[in-house]
């Protein structure tokens, strides 16, 4: 980010932009010497062509008027405004007056009357003038930058603190709105009253995420619950590689360890989440319940209930507390023995009844879990989420899984697997080796 070179000029762009937050606001919380400041009743930001509404507060003129949040205030009584010259423009007239306000909505221009009232002492604590949100009520604080959003940072205890944000991901979307300015930011977040569900999409390096958390307003915060200790449920099973830990229980996953480096960190997940349903349904149901590029998990953190949505490349982990502990451990690993060939990758063998299947003429098949780095898998490029149906044109089955078709065969063999991915299928040929 070419505009933020250094920590000092950071801070200014941070402090600037608080600053130019504040300036929107001036109407409700500018200090001046008058006791009596004339109100219209919009929350707003800079715009090229005057004042954009981010928010309508409640029983006061605007909503009288029936002004809207995405409008665009360019004259009072004839007179055009900005951010910066609104008291000169508005302040003049008298408490009572009724102005004409000119607008543009949606690109047409419209002009409705407005009658001024005084504006409330008690604004921000009469919960009769509701307040619209913005994204920093929330607990999200965005910088604009040549044209873009980046994340400045969260506050402290909220919900977004731990939905799984970096410092400087690219803020794309909002609630499915496009995103570009602080002023459309807010737009975005206006309509949401608390315990809403909101979703963020957000660029990190190259790659896009969905970030969901429940919407929640900072600004007036009730006293937090007495603290409850944490629940740690009983975990019968767990699954570990170098990148995450899992710990499967009755009806729920922990995370018990997971890498920067692992897509579900991406995602959002953290060490010590409880994941409690997939795509709205209980954990119980989840082989029936992948499908799609991503798969929405519900997680159990002290701060609260939380959604996230991760790659469905990840589905088969899931897959791993719903068998006995004793056929999961013979499934899971396949040939790492140091005699043994190996391809080198977790695996999941499916039921003929498997929704992978759906579309599809196949039945039969294992689900790649993860695919160990330095092996012949990741080498001939198989991918977690592949579906391998078939051994040098053997079939997987349940009786001849996949560890069996491979068993037989010498190190240094290439053997063609047929592959189900993305609903296609293909060829990948494996040089098979002895795992050191």
């Amino acid at each position: 980010m070419n505009c933020l070179p250094s920590k000092l000029i950071r801070l200014l762009v941070v402090f600037a932009l608080l600053m130019t937050a504040a300036v929107g606001f001036a109407q409700d919380e500018a200090q001046a010497e008058e006791t009596a400041i004339p109100f219209m009743g919009i929350r707003y930001w800079s715009a090229d062509e005057g004042l954009l509404v981010t928010g309508v507060i409640g029983n006061t003129p605007a909503e009288a008027a029936n002004l809207a949040i995405g409008d665009i205030v360019t004259a009072v009584e004839g007179e055009a405004i900005q951010v910066e010259t609104v008291r000169e423009v508005v302040w003049k007239h008298a408490i009572g007056t009724t102005v004409t306000v000119s607008l543009l909505r949606d690109g047409a221009a419209l002009e409705r009357d407005l009658t001024l009232m005084e504006r409330p002492a008690d604004l921000f604590s009469n919960p009769a003038y509701s307040m619209p949100l913005d994204v920093a009520a929330v607990g999200l604080f965005l910088g604009e930058c040549n044209g873009k959003l980046y994340v400045l940072g969260v506050l402290a205890g909220s919900e977004v603190a731990n939905a799984g944000f970096h410092a400087y991901d690219e803020i794309l979307q909002i609630d499915g709105d496009a995103v570009s300015s602080l002023g459309e930011a807010d737009i975005a977040v206006a309509d949401l009253s608390e315990g809403d569900a909101l979703s963020f999409v957000v660029a990190r390096g190259d790659r896009e995420l969905t970030i969901k958390v429940i919407t929640e307003d900072r600004r007036r915060r009730r006293q937090p619950p007495r603290h409850r200790p944490r629940p740690r449920p009983r975990v019968e099973s767990a699954y570990a590689s170098e990148a995450i830990g899992l710990g499967y229980g009755d009806g729920f996953i922990e995370v018990q360890a997971v890498s920067p480096e692992h897509e579900l960190y991406a995602a959002g997940l953290r060490r010590y989440d409880i994941i409690t349903k997939v795509n709205g349904a209980p954990i119980a149901a989840a082989d029936a319940l992948f499908a799609g590029a991503t798969i929405e998990v519900t997680v159990e953190r002290p701060g609260g209930t939380l959604r996230f949505d991760v790659p469905a490349s990840s589905a088969a982990l899931l897959l791993f507390g719903q068998a006995e502990p004793a056929e999961q451990e013979r499934s899971q690993w396949l040939g790492l023995h140091e005699k043994q060939v190996s391809l080198g990758l977790r695996y999941w063998q499916l039921e003929p009844t498997s929704p992978y299947f759906e579309g599809t003429d196949l039945s039969q098949g294992a689900l790649v879990a993860e695919v160990i780095a330095g092996l012949p898998a990741e080498a001939a490029g198989i991918q977690a989420g592949d579906i391998i149906v078939a051994v040098a044109g053997e079939e997987v089955t349940q009786e001849l899984d996949l560890r069996n078709r491979i068993y037989f065969h010498k190190p240094g063999d290439t053997v063609r697997l047929d592959v189900l991915r993305d609903g296609e299928m293909i060829a990948v040929d494996v040089v098979l080796r002895v795992a050191r």
